[in-house]
């Protein structure tokens, strides 16, 4: 009964979490995304991304022999949506149109609820994936740094280089969260041993 209770507080809290992640993107909201290139590459598609997995973690990772073509499979959607949303034109046409604005938030959730099957595939089909993500983050991130003309028609220069800054340090701090994760992974086993 209380595994229950918890269940739903967390889908309820995932749900809450899913909605203040889509808010921006409603009217009364949408003045957040308009001022602040920062605010909507470095708030809301990660809120958007962490919403899709938390809405996908009751689910249990698949291991059978196809988990393989799964797990490629989800990791070329994550790493060919990111991609997109990286683009300038894409974060325009999102501030734009509603249209936009809403494929964006569908495939960032989905990605987001891929990162699981994605993760449960080989270790080394992970590790170079995300290793792929993470020098995208980087080199997006110090090419809108650098440029000394606007990316985005919708921002300002300045913000565009804060958000540059804010993509390689985000960049950073993930190389370090997975960095960490793979000492544990590598040294864990040994210690129970």
């Amino acid at each position: 009964m209380n595994q229950l209770k918890l269940n739903t507080i967390q889908l309820y809290a995932c749900v809450l979490f899913s909605i203040v992640a889509i808010a921006p993107s409603l009217s009364p909201f949408k003045f957040l995304l308009a001022s602040s290139m920062f605010i909507h590459m470095l708030i809301q598609i990660p809120a958007l991304i962490l919403a899709g997995y938390w809405l996908n973690s009751q689910n249990k990772p698949l291991n059978s022999p196809s988990s393989f073509s799964l797990s490629l499979s989800c990791w070329l959607w994550i790493l060919l949506a990111g991609m997109f949303w990286m683009l300038p034109i894409s974060l325009d046409k999102a501030l734009i149109h509603s249209n936009w604005d809403i494929f964006k938030i569908i495939t960032l959730v989905v990605s987001g609820m891929l990162l699981k099957p994605a993760f449960a595939g080989p270790k080394v089909l992970s590790l170079f994936f995300a290793g792929s993500s993470l020098m995208m983050l980087f080199s997006v991130g110090h090419f809108y740094q650098d440029s000394e003309s606007r990316l985005c028609n919708s921002y300002l220069l300045s913000s565009q280089k804060t958000t540059g800054l804010g993509l390689m340090l985000l960049a950073m701090a993930l190389l370090l969260l997975a960095l960490f994760k793979l000492r544990h992974d590598i040294f864990e086993p040994s210690q129970n041993n």
